[in-house]
């Protein structure tokens, strides 16, 4: 049993020492596109998130055990989009391990041509 714990223990830190991860928090009214891009613009991830919704982005959810072929470069930046392709706010020099909220962004904060959903 002793084992079995200095082995999960293990596996624990090797993700947080070597994993950067955003954590993504539409705290708007709308459904929203998030985009996180590294430092280089290339992108890393897009997710769909419903008003109230939260997800969590890591760089080594596919590549867990194994040597990344591509190495992230930091700061993130996260692009919020409107569902009409409008842009909605953006986030630059986001640190890994942060969370990012919707209206915590630069830009318009609107989707016209969307309705608001009745939260």
């Amino acid at each position: 049993m002793r084992k079995l714990f200095v082995f999960a223990l293990f596996i624990c830190i090797q993700g947080v020492c070597f994993a950067n991860s955003i954590s993504l928090f539409n705290d708007s009214q709308y459904t929203l596109k998030a985009m996180i891009y590294d430092a280089n613009s290339t992108i890393l991830g897009e997710f769909i998130l419903n008003p109230r919704d939260a997800i969590e982005w890591s760089d080594d959810q596919n590549n867990f055990g194994t040597e990344m072929q591509y190495a992230p470069q930091t700061p993130y930046s996260v692009n919020w989009y409107c569902m009409g392709g409008s842009p909605y706010g953006i986030c630059n020099n986001v640190a890994a391990g942060a969370t990012v909220t919707a209206q915590s962004c630069g830009g318009n904060q609107e989707c016209r041509q969307q309705q608001q959903n009745g939260y």
